[in-house]
């Protein structure tokens, strides 16, 4: 799906509240909100804008562009103010909300939910923006006014939600994680807004890619307080910006082909060199600093990964005792099933993600092959929870919420959010999370006869993983 040909009508929801009466006003959400609607102007969306709105006005507003959406192919709604979570439901706060008495919360607040179910009654592209996590003074009102009973479900930042299914689908994307607040930013729009007017308008990009790059710059901006969150239930790609160049005739065929091929080169060199010095500064070692200077000796990063290397090595650790953590392994009951013993946990580093992986299917087939027991679920689901795609606890049974988990954490590594995994893919998730979750042991069931046997099979399944393992390695390198 791609949402720039001109026979498509697209419409646009951008609310910006920040000067409220019952509460100290923010002083970006405005700002957040004109600057998005220049943006989605300059793509082509019709735009139905709204600044410092009041309860009666935001529902005003909803009502006319819940009209016009009905006859839309690409829908967006940017929220930028105060929101919160009560009872596990989103609410997006009004300017002249007060929440004074229990009678409140349903009077004087709007539902998102209500807002993503008027936008999933159009056979349309829904993507929604929320920039409404920061930290929120009415909310101890409400906490106040609901008493002692209902008080602890009131919560400052915004919770994970359902994505209505309607038309050809729906993104929401949260300026950070679940029950987590968000930062109003000290420039003059916030770094969830900020990043998201840097990338929208990126040309011939998938929507997944974009807020993968949106969270990226968000994350490091922050110095990693903030993480973005995607709920995603979308049948295909959409591109915002697809752009179709017309390549001039050249005398010299071979430059023609070299200049075009030069952009995607550099942006997935650049794309490299982030991820290894992403892992270098998550590990803290300073040999992963040098392999990211043996690739790139005059890279990006390259004075950092120096300077970051003699202050490991000048603490006199150069970074081995992290390196040591990430890699030992707690003791395991040695009935453990063998399956678990099959899949080396203790993998490499996470190397760069390469084109040969992104290609590799990953679906029910592919996750099959892996043979996971209860023990490897719950420590996948671990692992999830590790890099910030929250499943929920870790019990080893996989439902709703582990399949969201998977699905969010290939978005953010770029790969094809199906849910389900390969076992490159499981690979990368177990060398990127080493030394950082806590290992799940499911309980064990009563022996069985046939111990000599299981062994001797396990010994096998070890020898086949060591000969898989170099061929994953293979893949990875590619």
């Amino acid at each position: 799906m791609t949402a720039n040909a001109s026979t498509e009508r697209k419409i646009a929801l951008v609310i910006g509240n920040g000067a409220y009466m019952h509460a100290a006003p923010l002083a970006n959400p405005v700002n957040d909100a004109k600057a998005m609607t220049s943006k989605l102007q300059s793509l082509g969306f019709e735009t139905y804008t709204g600044f410092d709105l009041d309860k009666i006005g935001m529902e005003r507003l909803l009502r006319d562009f819940s009209r016009a959406s009905r006859s839309s192919d690409v829908n967006i709604f940017f929220y930028a103010g105060h929101g919160m979570a009560v009872e596990g439901v989103n609410y997006l706060v009004p300017v002249d909300a007060a929440f004074a008495d229990e009678t409140s919360l349903d009077f004087e607040a709007v539902p998102v939910d209500f807002v993503t179910r008027q936008m999933s009654l159009s056979d349309a592209v829904n993507l929604v923006f929320l920039d409404a996590c920061r930290d929120n003074p009415l909310s101890a009102n409400l906490t106040r006014s609901l008493g002692s009973t209902r008080s602890a479900a009131v919560q400052n930042g915004l919770a994970e939600m359902k994505v209505h299914t309607g038309g050809k689908g729906m993104a929401i994307a949260f300026a950070t994680s679940p029950g987590q607040v968000a930062l109003d930013g000290e420039g003059v729009n916030s770094p969830f807004t900020s990043a998201l007017l840097r990338h929208l308008d990126a040309e011939n990009t998938d929507i997944a890619e974009v807020f993968t790059r949106v969270t990226g710059d968000v994350y490091n901006a922050t110095e990693e307080q903030q993480r973005p969150w995607l709920n995603v239930s979308l049948t295909g790609p959409v591109m915002l910006n697809p752009v179709n160049r017309v390549q001039p005739i050249q005398n010299d065929v071979t430059a023609s082909a070299n200049a075009t091929a030069t952009a995607p080169v550099a942006g997935r060199m650049l794309e490299e060199q982030k991820m290894l010095f992403d892992l270098a500064r998550d590990t803290g070692d300073a040999e992963d600093y040098r392999a990211y200077l043996e690739s790139f000796p005059q890279g990006l990063y390259a004075n950092n990964a120096r300077r970051m290397i003699r202050k490991l090595e000048g603490s006199g650790n150069g970074g081995f005792e992290v390196a040591a953590a990430r890699t030992q392994q707690p003791a395991v009951n040695s009935a453990q099933n063998s399956r678990s013993a099959a899949i080396n946990e203790a993998g490499p580093l996470v190397l760069p993600i390469s084109a040969s992986l992104r290609s590799l299917p990953a679906n029910q087939a592919t996750e099959a092959q892996l043979d996971l027991d209860r023990t490897l679920r719950g420590n996948i689901q671990a692992r999830l929870n590790a890099t910030g795609n929250n499943v929920g606890g870790v019990d080893g049974k996989w439902g709703g919420k582990t399949r969201t988990g998977i699905t969010n954490w290939q978005l953010s590594k770029g790969l094809t959010p199906t849910g389900y995994l390969n076992r490159p893919q499981y690979q990368l998730l177990v060398s990127e999370t080493e030394g950082r979750y806590t290992p799940y042991v499911a309980p064990q069931a009563t022996a069985r006869k046939g111990t000599s046997r299981k062994s001797n099979n396990n010994n096998n399944g070890n020898l086949g993983a060591a000969l898989l393992g170099v061929a994953i390695g293979t893949i990875l390198a590619k």
